[in-house]
């Protein structure tokens, strides 16, 4: 699916019935990034809203919106709705807003001496209006020589000032061309944010430029755009922009790379559009010439291998890096058969021959993969491995590609993990890492966890981070969910059979009588679970049987709320985890978390933002990483405070304060999807199965989901569901050179 977004404009539009115009007084608060924007409004009579009608004359009116450098004095014209706030009261939600020339004499003086003009104070404004009147605005515009002769008004602060109304109008032309082409007020914002004065002109020689280059908008939007600017539905613009736009749509699916027949078809049928081989064969040539596409290999013998640029550089380098480890100088073992059963004499345990074999194996690797189902031991080989590893001098760095995952594999190892993009320091400023080749991670041990997570980018810079000596053991299990972002790296690895691997089978976590683990195998070996005997209240794993999307929405609800509470007294809103396959349909994440919201009860306090409540006591999830907050893509907390500075979170380190602009990263996580779970541990997990979600419903999936309980287990469906989760062991391949490579002789990144 694309990434892009219609700004909720259209919509907005539908539902936005009032208007609200005035001057304003003071801006409040204003987030350059997110152009989100609280305004204090002196309104003038003739709004549309019966209450709001009395407040103009004694009182202000708080409006909040998205708007691009707002500024005391500016006379504007606002579209939206009003809304009634807990702590505020009667406020105006606007969706867009334009400007209106000043008011009055005294508006033209308060608007030039406001911050959106430097230099210019009350006392010079003055001496401007009265020279200029009431339309001074427009006249420095049009006629900026008619400032000569304002006593005070010194050369540059006149230039200045000529250069920023000059400015103020090219910017509310472009806004209203790009307004006009059916953008909305933040996507505006971003294309001016990102094609700068300019915008105007290129999107009108080629708006397909917009897809893939600026945040929001990607091939629909800007294939609208296009047809409202007259281009042709077969011109070559539209050709290479359908081209990318299936590339772009394949990498969001997962995979690196398409062959030329495969992208072909893709761009036809995403964009309904017939392509020659002559026109195929043009646009391919000319994207790349532009750098835009990388031909680089074949898929199969006679079909060329078409990337986006970045995701080409990326496998290549990864390969190369992995190559160049497997296939350097032997390494010097860390430790030998003495050192390991000195080891499990001081720890108390005694591995088996496989857990034997995989330590050594690992110390004795430049490059090592640790694999396993549940229950296996991969974790004993970890804490084997890193002990041994530090026994010997050397120095170990752990991590993994989440946060949540860090803090298990901190946890179960008992020493320091990061995650990934912490490991590398990432700038969120330069969108790089601190550590690269040329500066590079101080350890001589990296050990990385839940591989099946770790992309095909974030996987090149990794070991592009690593000195030539560094040794790496990769940990994870290749059954689980692939990476949400691009590529299969740790099936591909495996795939290659280029790099030393240590696969452990034997289970070992298992208590008496649990049936999550053995479920988990069954499931991976396309057999059915295994279920308790009818009445059996001990158990941890359990199938609730419902035919029908609703009726098993509704079982859901009370399985999660009454029926685990009152039998095993696990705390519903802080213990159990639901994970759907979707986000659509009555079972899907979004139904179900706000079902789950209501069950918690109404009568609580909340902090409410358009159409969007955040409550006391309500779970969420962060969605992006946060360096500033140090909050983290996938990090869980509930809600604990809500009052008018926003929402505060609590998080399992920590209180973190949420205000309106920032609330865009969080999400209801009562029920999340299944991808979004990878990496974490949940006390109780209840799973909805209806066939209404047959898309996702795959073995992999419902695998990863049953491994990420560690006390209870809840299946909540229907048994063709389950059967066809089981049956379908052959999801979608993921389209990768990796493997490929990796079989190649290394050459020059």
């Amino acid at each position: 699916m694309s990434a892009e977004q219609d700004d909720g404009s259209g919509d907005a539009a539908k539902a936005a019935a009032s208007s609200l115009q005035g001057e304003v007084e003071v801006v409040t608060f204003h987030n350059p990034d997110t152009h989100y924007t609280v305004l204090r409004i002196a309104p003038e009579e003739g709004f549309d809203d019966p209450q709001a009608q009395t407040l103009w004359r004694s009182l202000r009116v708080t409006a909040v919106g998205p708007m691009d450098r707002p500024s005391a004095g500016q006379r504007l014209r606002f579209r939206g709705q009003w809304t009634s706030h807990r702590s505020h009261g009667r406020q105006f939600n606007f969706e867009s807003c334009e400007p209106l020339p000043p008011l009055g004499l005294e508006g033209a003086v308060r608007y030039l001496a406001s911050d959106a003009f430097e230099g210019i104070g009350e006392t010079l404004a003055r001496r401007i209006v009265e020279k200029l009147g009431v339309n001074a605005i427009d006249v420095i515009h049009r006629e900026p020589e008619k400032l000569t002769g304002v006593v005070g008004l010194r050369g540059p602060v006149r230039e200045a000032l000529v250069s920023a109304v000059k400015a103020e109008f090219a910017r509310h032309k472009l806004n209203a061309f790009l307004r006009g082409v059916g953008l909305g007020p933040r996507q505006s914002a971003a294309v001016l944010r990102k094609l700068g004065a300019e915008a105007e002109e290129l999107v009108r020689a080629n708006p397909y430029r917009l897809a893939g280059t600026v945040s929001g908008i990607g091939f629909t939007i800007a294939d609208r755009i296009a047809r409202e600017l007259g281009f042709a539905l077969d011109g070559p613009e539209r050709t290479r922009a359908a081209l990318l736009h299936a590339l772009r749509t394949a990498a969001e699916d997962g995979h690196t790379l398409l062959g030329e027949r495969r992208l072909r078809e893709n761009a036809r049928d995403l964009v309904q559009l017939e392509i020659d081989d002559e026109r195929f064969e043009r646009a391919l040539g000319e994207l790349v010439a532009s750098d835009e596409l990388k031909l680089d290999g074949e898929v199969v013998p006679g079909e060329r291998a078409l990337y986006l640029p970045h995701l080409a550089a990326s496998e290549r380098g990864l390969a190369n890096n992995v190559l160049r480890r497997i296939e350097a100088a032997e390494v010097p073992a860390l430790a030998g058969e003495v050192e390991l059963a000195r080891f499990e004499r001081q720890s108390g345990f005694e591995l088996d021959p496989d857990q034997r074999r995989a330590v050594l194996g690992l110390l004795a690797t430049g490059l090592g993969l640790l694999t396993g189902g549940p229950g296996v031991g991969k974790t004993t080989i970890v804490r084997s491995v890193v002990a041994l590893a530090e026994a010997a001098g050397a120095r170990v760095l752990l991590a993994s590609p989440t946060g949540r995952a860090a803090k298990r594999m901190s946890e179960a190892t008992g020493r320091l993990a990061s995650t990934v993009h912490r490991l590398l320091h990432y700038d969120p400023e330069t969108g790089g890492f601190a550590h690269d080749a040329k500066n590079p991670l101080k350890c001589d041990l990296l050990v990385i966890d839940e591989m099946s997570m770790l992309d095909v980018v974030l996987a090149h810079h990794l070991l592009k981070a690593l000195a030539p000596l560094t040794r790496v053991v990769l940990v994870g299990d290749p059954d689980q969910l692939p990476s949400v972002a691009p590529g299969n790296v740790l099936v591909d690895l495996i795939a290659s059979r280029r790099v030393p691997m240590f696969r452990l089978t034997q289970i070992h976590r298992q208590g008496h009588g649990s049936l999550i683990v053995a479920n988990a195998h069954r499931i991976l070996a396309g057999e059915m679970p295994q279920l308790p005997e009818r009445g059996e209240r001990a158990a941890d794993f359990y199938f609730f049987p419902a035919e029908d999307p609703r009726r098993c929405a509704d079982r859901v609800i009370e399985v999660v709320t009454e029926r685990i509470p009152r039998s095993f007294g696990f705390d519903w809103a802080s213990s159990v985890q639901v994970l759907a396959p979707m986000y659509k349909g009555e079972c899907g994440v979004d139904a179900l978390n706000e079902r789950l919201r209501a069950a918690l009860g109404a009568n609580v306090e909340e902090f409410r933002l358009g159409n969007r409540a955040w409550r006391i006591g309500d779970r969420v999830i962060q969605t992006r990483n946060d360096y500033d907050k140090e909050v983290f893509n996938g990090d869980m907390g509930r809600i604990v405070a809500v009052d008018e500075d926003g929402v505060t979170v609590k998080f399992p380190e920590k209180k973190v304060l949420y205000e309106p602009d920032g609330l865009s990263d969080l999400q209801s996580a009562f029920a999340i999807t299944v991808h979004r779970s990878q990496g974490s541990e949940y006390d109780v997990v209840v799973i909805p199965l209806v066939s209404q979600h047959f898309l996702m419903l795959q073995r992999n999936l419902l695998y990863t989901a049953v491994t990420r309980a560690k006390k209870l287990l809840v299946l909540v469906g229907s048994e063709r569901a389950l059967s066809m989760a089981i049956d379908n062991a052959e999801p979608s391949a993921r389209v990768s050179g990796l493997a490929r490579r990796l079989a190649e002789t290394a050459t020059a990144s």
